[in-house]
């Protein structure tokens, strides 16, 4: 991985999880009649309501993942990298999709079965949540390359290959 993409997500994603742990203090520290009172006159207070909380854990797997793998220098193959960013990504375009029915609101019954889902697994699996956070970072992962590909054997050898054998028969 590299520096850039590390401090990146590192600061990103932090400042997201800050975001929505000062919006969960404020819904649960602030007097219920202020609450309500916001609830009711404000459309974002509600999206705040939803989505703060999967988030919120998103973040935190993103984090787990991001430092994890910063740390122990873990390195992927290109397809499954690809394949956990693909996840990692689809499931942050389907919490994205919870937000639509604030700034459109002819579209909330579209939407609300998204909702719905997003909500559910958030009470029922919040650690489902996170792995799909850890599945994104996992996509940010470095490149493993020695790994070829399964046809490898029938591609030319590098330049490297060739200099890492001289280098290991010399010494």
């Amino acid at each position: 991985m590299k520096k850039s993409t590390f401090i990146g997500n590192v600061v990103a994603w932090a400042a997201v999880a800050a975001a929505c742990i000062a919006f969960l203090a404020w819904y649960h520290m602030t007097d219920a009649a202020v609450v309500e009172e916001a609830l009711a006159s404000s459309a974002l207070v509600q999206l705040g309501v939803v989505l703060a909380s999967p988030v919120l854990l998103y973040a935190m797997g993103v984090e787990i993942g991001v430092l994890l793998l910063w740390f122990k220098n873990i390195l992927m193959g290109r397809t499954a990298k690809r394949a956990c960013r693909a996840a990692g990504i689809v499931a942050l375009a389907l919490l994205a999709l919870v937000a639509v029915p604030v700034f459109a609101p002819s579209a909330q019954g579209a939407f609300l079965g998204i909702s719905i889902v997003v909500v559910y697994v958030t009470m029922a699996a919040p650690i489902l949540i996170m792995m799909l956070g850890f599945l994104y970072a996992l996509g940010c992962a470095g490149v493993d390359a020695t790994k070829r590909g399964p046809f490898a054997k029938y591609l030319p050898e590098d330049e490297r290959d060739e200099k890492a054998e001289k280098d290991g028969a010399s010494a």
